[in-house]
C-alpha cells in the first residue's frame, strides 16, 4: 500500500481526528454521526439484490485478471471502521454524562426491509427438528419495520453487520420506544466469535405421556356421608415425574399430580411396630390448616415393621426389560442398566437374578443366577441394546416361568418390569394382562414396575399392573432416584410385610360437620369393600411410611360450605369425646384373612397451633399445600408459594438424605413457572403460623 493510500485510509483519518468536545451539543453531534454511519451501512445491506443464484451470492462484479471473481471489501471496510469507532465513542460519551432521553428524541427509528428476515427465520425453522417447538413465538414485525419494535429484525440486522444487539428489556420495546442507539437501548458490541441465532429454540413440552384422569376429592357433609374408605398407596412415581418436569422448566399436567404420592415420597419418623405379627400402628394428630384458619387437618401416619438388621430374607428376582427402539435414549436403557447394577450390588448369596427382554429382542438373556456372580449378571445387562420393532414375544410369560423355576419358599419372589411405557409384553389385551398378573400374585409371585424416560410413559398402565401385582410403581428420573428406590429403600421396595391394607374412618357429626380426603382419588373404595377380603388394596414394604391427611371442618367454625338439609335431623347425635373412629384392615404376606386395627381419634391429639406439632406434620402439610396449588385445587390453592416454602422450611428437620431441601428448591422453581396471580390472604411465619 502506498503512502497516499495509507494517508487516505479511514482508520488513519479517524486516528488523527480530535476527540469530541464533552459539551452537550458535541455529545449529540457524536451520537448523530454514529447513527448516520449505521444508516449508511444499513442502506448498503438493504440495496443488495436478493435471490441471486448460488454461484453469484458471495462474489462482486469485480473480477481479477485471471477471470476469478473476488469479494469487493473496499466499501465495507471503511464503513465498518466508522461504525466500530464513532458509534461506541458517541455512546460512551452519552452514557457517562447527563444527557437525557429528550435530547435525542428527535432521532427516527432505522428502517429495514422485512423479506430477508422472514427468509432467515424460515430457513432456521426448516433446520429445527420436528419434535421441538419455539418456546415463545416472536412478536409480529411492525408494519413500518422499526428496529425498536422488533427484536427479531434487530437481531438479524446485527448479525448482518457482524455483531449482536443486546435487547432492551421487554417493557421498553413498545411501539413508542426509542430506536436503537438512543438512551433507552444498549450498544453494539463487536464482534462475537460466532454469531448467535436470532431465535432461541427450546425443546417442546414432552407429549405422549398418559395419566389416569380423575376428579379431585370433593367436600362431604358428615351428616350425609360420615364414613370414608380408601386403599393405602406407597407409590412415589408421581413425585419423581413432577420433579423432573419442574426442573426441566415445565408445569406438569394436573392428572400427573397425585398428592398422596407427593406426600409419601418422603420418609417420616412415625413409631414403628414392635413385631411382624402386627406390622404397623397408627399415629394421629389434629392441627390448624395452613391455608384455612377455620378448618383443621387430621393426619394419619403409619410406618411398616423394620426387620432386624441381621435378618436376610432370600429373594428371587426376574428383571423383565423393555428393549424396544424407543428405549434408545440416555434416560432410558442406559440409565436402566446402571439402576439395576445398583440393585445387584445390594444382593447376597441368598438371592438369584434372571433377565428377560421383550420387544426389540425378546427372550431369556440370563437364566436364574446366584447374585454373587455379579460379573456375569452385569455383563448380561451391559450387552442389552435398544432397537427393532415393538413386536413383542411372550416376555411376561417367560419372566414368570423363570420366577417359578427359582422360587424360594418363605422368601421374596418378584418380577420387576422396567419400561418407558411399551407394555407389549406378549399379552395384548389389558384386561387379560391384569388377570394373568393377579393369578400369579395369588400364587406368590408379585410384580413391581419401574418407569423410565418421557414421551412414551404409560403411567395409567404402570399403576394398574403394579396394584394388581401387589407391588409398587416408581419412576426413575435420574441415577439419584435409582439409588433412593433400589438402594436406600430396597427393603420397602422388595420385602412386603402387609398386603391389602385399607383405611376407614367414621367422623362424629357432633364434632365435625364436613371433611375431604386430600389425594387418594385413584384409591377410593366403597364402604362395603372394607370388610370384603376379596377386594384388593395397597401393600406396605418393610420400613415404609404412609401418610393420609383429611381437612375437617369443626362444627360451629363458620367454615361450612354445605347447607344443612331442610328436612334432616335437627341436631347431630353423639358426644364430643371422640372426633372420629379409625379402623384399618391388613393381611399378612402369607395369609388371605384380614386383621383389624381400631383406634379412637380423641381431643388429646388436637394442637391449637401448627408450630406445636412435630417437623413431620408441618412438612407433610407443606407438601399437601404444594400439590394442591400445583394442580389447581378448588380448595387449597390460595396459599402462596412463599408461605408454602416457609412452612416446609419450618418442618425440614435434620434431613439427612437432603430430600426435603430438594423439595424446598422445587417450591421455588414452581413459583417461577406458575406464579401467584392474586395476593395471598394469609401469612406464614418462620415457625409455621397459619392464615390469620
Amino acid at each position: 500500500m502506498s503512502g497516499d493510500d495509507m494517508h487516505d485510509d479511514p482508520l488513519n483519518r479517524l486516528n488523527d481526528a480530535a476527540a469530541p468536545d464533552p459539551r452537550a451539543e458535541a455529545k449529540k453531534r457524536a451520537l448523530a454521526a454514529g447513527m448516520a454511519a449505521f444508516e449508511v451501512a444499513q442502506k448498503k445491506i438493504e440495496t443488495r439484490p436478493q435471490g441471486n443464484i448460488w454461484a453469484q451470492r458471495l462474489t462482486s462484479i469485480i473480477h481479477s485478471s485471471k477471470g476469478k471473481s473476488i469479494m469487493d471489501m473496499r466499501l465495507p471496510i471503511g464503513t465498518a471502521a466508522i461504525v466500530l469507532l464513532v458509534l461506541p465513542l458517541g455512546y460512551q460519551l452519552y452514557t457517562t454524562t447527563s444527557m437525557t432521553p429528550a435530547d435525542v428524541a428527535v432521532q427516527q427509528p432505522v428502517q429495514v426491509e422485512q423479506p430477508p428476515v422472514e427468509t432467515a427465520v424460515a430457513e432456521e425453522r426448516a433446520e429445527t427438528p420436528a419434535t421441538s417447538t419455539v418456546a415463545a413465538a416472536p412478536e409480529p414485525a411492525p408494519p413500518n419495520g422499526t428496529l425498536a419494535e422488533s427484536d427479531v429484525v434487530r437481531d438479524a440486522v446485527a448479525l448482518q453487520l457482524g455483531g449482536i444487539v443486546r435487547s432492551a428489556p421487554k417493557q421498553q420495546m413498545s411501539a413508542g420506544a426509542p430506536a436503537v442507539g438512543t438512551a433507552e437501548s444498549e450498544a453494539f458490541y463487536m464482534p462475537s466469535p460466532a454469531p448467535m441465532p436470532s431465535m432461541v429454540v427450546l425443546p417442546a413440552q414432552p407429549v405422549g405421556d398418559t395419566f389416569t384422569s380423575f376428579d379431585e376429592q370433593r367436600l362431604k357433609a358428615v351428616a350425609d356421608e360420615p364414613v370414608s374408605t380408601f386403599s393405602i398407596d406407597v407409590d412415589t412415581a408421581s413425585y419423581s415425574y413432577v420433579r423432573r418436569q419442574l426442573e426441566d422448566g415445565y408445569v406438569p399436567e394436573p392428572d400427573a399430580v397425585r398428592i398422596e404420592e407427593l406426600i409419601n415420597y418422603f420418609p417420616y419418623d412415625y413409631p414403628a411396630a414392635d413385631s411382624a405379627a402386627v406390622p404397623f400402628k397408627p399415629t394421629m394428630a389434629v392441627y390448624p390448616t395452613p391455608w384455612n384458619p377455620k378448618t383443621q387437618l387430621l393426619q394419619i401416619g403409619i410406618k411398616g415393621y423394620v426387620p432386624p438388621a441381621g435378618e436376610d430374607k432370600p429373594s428371587n428376582l426376574v428383571f423383565l426389560i423393555d428393549t424396544s427402539g424407543s428405549m434408545d435414549a440416555p434416560d432410558k436403557l442406559p440409565l436402566l442398566k446402571r439402576a439395576f447394577g445398583l440393585l445387584v450390588d445390594q444382593l447376597s448369596a441368598n438371592d438369584t437374578v434372571s433377565i428377560v427382554v421383550y420387544a426389540g429382542s425378546a427372550g431369556v438373556v440370563l437364566e436364574p443366577t446366584v447374585a454373587t456372580e455379579k460379573a456375569k449378571i452385569l455383563g448380561a445387562l451391559d450387552q442389552l441394546a435398544a432397537g427393532g420393532s415393538t413386536a413383542g414375544a411372550a416376555g411376561i410369560e417367560l419372566a414368570y416361568r423363570l420366577a417359578e423355576e427359582a422360587r424360594v419358599a418363605g422368601g421374596i419372589n418378584r418380577v420387576i418390569l422396567a419400561t418407558d411405557g411399551d407394555f407389549n409384553v406378549g399379552i395384548d389385551d389389558p384386561d387379560d394382562l391384569e388377570t394373568f398378573i393377579k393369578a400369579k400374585r395369588d400364587s406368590g409371585t408379585t410384580l413391581s414396575v419401574l418407569g423410565f424416560g418421557r414421551g412414551n410413559l404409560d403411567d395409567a398402565t404402570m399403576q394398574a399392573l403394579a396394584q394388581n401385582g401387589n407391588g409398587n410403581a416408581s419412576y426413575i428420573s435420574s441415577f439419584r432416584e435409582a439409588q433412593k428406590v433400589l438402594v436406600e429403600e430396597m427393603g420397602g421396595t422388595l420385602d412386603m410385610i402387609a398386603k391389602d391394607v385399607k383405611i376407614q374412618i367414621e367422623f362424629n357429626p357432633a364434632v365435625v360437620s364436613e371433611y375431604r380426603l386430600i389425594g387418594y382419588e385413584t384409591r377410593a373404595l366403597n364402604r362395603e369393600d372394607f370388610n370384603n377380603d376379596a377386594v384388593d388394596a395397597g401393600d406396605i414394604g418393610a420400613g415404609h411410611t404412609v401418610t393420609a391427611i383429611y381437612e375437617i371442618t369443626p362444627v360451629g367454625s363458620g367454615a361450612e360450605m354445605i347447607d344443612p338439609l331442610r328436612y334432616g335431623p335437627e341436631s347431630a347425635t353423639g358426644s364430643g369425646d371422640e372426633i372420629a373412629y379409625l379402623k384399618m384392615r391388613y393381611k399378612l404376606p402369607q395369609s388371605d384373612v384380614s386383621q383389624l386395627i381400631e383406634q379412637k381419634v380423641t381431643p388429646d391429639v388436637v394442637y391449637g397451633d401448627i408450630g406445636e406439632v412435630g417437623d413431620d406434620m408441618r412438612f407433610a402439610a407443606a407438601v399437601a399445600a404444594f400439590g394442591q396449588k400445583l394442580k389447581g385445587s378448588n380448595y387449597g390453592s390460595a396459599m402462596g408459594w412463599d408461605q408454602i416454602e416457609a412452612l416446609a422450611r419450618s418442618g425440614k428437620g435434620e434431613d439427612e438424605s437432603g430430600y426435603r431441601a430438594e423439595f424446598i428448591q422445587l417450591v421455588q422453581t414452581a413459583s417461577l413457572l406458575k406464579p401467584d396471580t392474586d395476593s395471598d390472604p394469609c401469612d406464614v411465619s418462620a415457625s409455621g403460623a397459619v392464615c390469620e
